[in-house]
């Protein structure tokens, strides 16, 4: 089996592609960087540019991994997740108009489609049959990428697809610095609950969705499937589990939310807070996005417990 992943060196799909390599699969990598290895086959090309040729990237490929994802620059999300999924859409129908070969695509998505956590201040769940309500260029577009797979199949008999949509991905090398700074405060005896200490900690480790990924990509059971991924837990969980590793009395102070919030704004307007009203909002949180449709489907549970992996994940 040939396996073509795009974003294999990002903080997810390095992870995938490192499994993948364990697993003795043919490797067939997109990439903007030339590279030489004995390992695995490099086509070389930029989804953001339009000018990028792409003829011949599924040459061979039996499951395409689409890991290719933008975070942090809002101007190049579009061009990624949008334009560049359709780039690759359109030379796949080329490509199968030449090859009457099947080809199954593994789209890594995000919870974040089914909209921001403004309003989980009561308790909600959200499954892969709650309407997609995206806030914010990174989660409208993934969306739009998303809907771009499902269109694709119903038009083309030699396509299918899985769609992942893990909630907050953790792991060593993650690039989103909110844990650290989270262990941080409660090392220093700074951190605080705010408004109850209820809220729902929604993260999953980098390991179980790349296992997930896995699965999708094998099991045929996963073919058109969407499925959300997370292993939530009580974020008091994640406070005291890092404070016991820390050697530090657990926190107990809880700030009521509105004053907090007022405070907040009133500051924002002539300096820069750390706490924003978006980090009050992930603070208080109580959605949740329950994995059962992954364990019904493909009998697949996250097994790395998010309280005791941050503290020693984040080691210093």
């Amino acid at each position: 089996m040939t396996i073509g992943i795009s974003g294999s060196a990002g903080f997810i799909g390095a992870v995938l592609l490192r499994t993948l390599q364990a697993s003795g699969a043919s490797l067939r990598l997109l990439s903007r960087h030339p590279k030489t290895t004995d390992q695995h086959t490099y086509f070389v090309a930029d989804l953001t540019d339009a000018s990028s040729a792409l003829d011949g990237v599924f040459e061979g490929v039996d499951v395409f991994y689409h890991c290719a994802g933008q975070l942090s620059d809002e101007s190049t999300m579009r061009a990624l997740h949008v334009d560049g999924t359709l780039r690759l859409l359109d030379e796949l129908r080329a490509h199968f108009r030449r090859n009457q070969a099947p080809l199954h695509w593994v789209q890594l998505s995000s919870v974040g489609v089914y909209g921001g956590l403004s309003n989980a201040t009561k308790a909600v769940q959200i499954t892969e049959s709650s309407p997609l309500q995206p806030v914010g260029e990174y989660e409208v577009t993934k969306a739009e990428s998303d809907q771009l797979i499902v269109q694709f199949a119903s038009t083309e008999p030699l396509f299918s697809y899985s769609i992942l949509r893990p909630s907050n991905v953790i792991g060593p090398t993650m690039s989103n610095g909110s844990i650290r700074a989270l262990i941080t405060m409660i090392e220093k005896k700074l951190f605080f609950y705010i408004g109850t200490r209820d809220a729902i900690a929604t993260y999953v480790h980098v390991d179980d969705v790349v296992d997930a990924l896995m699965l999708c990509g094998t099991d045929e059971r996963a073919r058109g499937q969407v499925f959300n991924l997370s292993n939530d837990c009580s974020f008091a969980d994640i406070v005291n589990a890092v404070a016991t590793h820390a050697g530090v009395k657990p926190p107990t102070l809880c700030i009521p939310e509105l004053p907090l919030r007022a405070l907040v704004a009133v500051l924002s307007l002539v300096i820069k807070v750390p706490l924003t009203q978006d980090r009050i909002n992930a603070l208080i949180n109580k959605a949740s996005y329950p994995t059962d449709k992954l364990d019904a489907v493909l009998g697949f549970t996250p097994r790395r417990s998010i309280p005791s992996s941050i503290p020693v994940m984040f080691d210093r």
